[in-house]
C-alpha cells in the first residue's frame, strides 16, 4: 500500500480532531469535509500543522491532490478516498502532474492553479456586494421613516407648546361660568361709542 504525502496525513488528522471541530470538520456522513472558520482556521491551526498562515495555499493544495469545491457559500472539500474511518485510503491520493510548459504557458499555468481559489472569491464577492446593496436600500427606507417621525413630532411639540401658552394666559384672569372676566375688551374702530339717552325736555 502506498504511503500517503505527509500533506495528506496532517490534513486528515486536523479534519478527524474532535476539538477544533467548530473551525473545521467532517460533514454529517463523513464523506467531505468542512472548514467553518477560514480566518480562524489560517491564524491557528495551519501553522501547527504546515508551519504558514497562507489559506488560499492550503486552498491550492487540495485542488492539486484532486479535492473539488462542493457548494459555493462555504468552504467544504471532497476526495472519493478521503472519507472518515477511511484513513487507509490516503495512500490512493495522488499528485495531480504538472502540465508541461510547451502544452501551457506559465501565466495560463498559475491562473489555472488559482482560478479553483479566485472563482471562490469572486463568487464570494459578488455575494456580498449584493448583500451590501439589499443593505444600503433598506438603510434609506429606514431613515425616511425616521424623518418622518420626526417630522409628526416636531408639528406634535409645536401644537402642544401653543395649548399650553393659551392656558397660561387664560389662567391668569379669573372665570365666570368659564369665560374670563376681568379683562378690558379693546374696541375696535368700526363700534361707534354707545348713544346717551337723552333726558327728557322739563316743560
Amino acid at each position: 500500500m502506498a504511503v500517503p504525502a505527509p500533506f495528506l496525513s496532517k490534513t486528515y488528522q486536523l479534519v478527524d480532531d474532535p476539538t477544533v471541530n467548530d473551525v473545521i470538520s467532517w460533514n454529517e456522513d463523513g464523506s467531505s469535509f468542512v472548514i467553518w472558520r477560514p480566518p480562524e482556521f489560517a491564524r491557528d491551526l495551519l501553522p501547527k500543522f504546515f508551519k504558514h498562515s497562507n489559506f488560499s495555499s492550503f486552498v491550492r493544495q487540495l485542488n492539486t491532490y484532486g479535492f473539488r469545491k462542493l457548494v459555493a457559500d462555504r468552504w467544504e472539500f471532497a476526495n472519493d478516498c478521503f472519507r472518515r474511518g477511511e484513513r487507509g485510503l490516503l495512500g490512493e491520493i495522488n499528485r495531480r502532474k504538472i502540465a508541461q510548459q510547451q502544452a501551457a504557458p506559465p501565466a495560463a499555468a498559475d491562473s489555472g492553479e488559482d482560478s479553483f481559489f479566485g472563482g471562490n472569491l469572486t463568487a464570494e464577492n459578488l455575494r456580498l456586494r449584493r448583500e451590501n446593496e439589499r443593505l444600503r436600500s433598506e438603510l434609506g427606507l429606514l431613515r425616511g421613516l425616521c424623518d418622518k417621525v420626526l417630522c409628526l413630532l416636531s408639528g406634535y411639540a409645536g401644537e402642544a407648546g401653543e395649548r399650553q401658552r393659551r392656558r397660561r394666559e387664560e389662567g391668569s384672569h379669573p372665570r365666570l361660568f368659564g369665560v374670563s372676566i376681568g379683562v378690558k375688551r379693546e374696541r375696535s374702530k368700526s363700534e361707534s361709542p354707545p348713544c346717551k339717552s337723552e333726558s327728557p325736555e322739563s316743560s
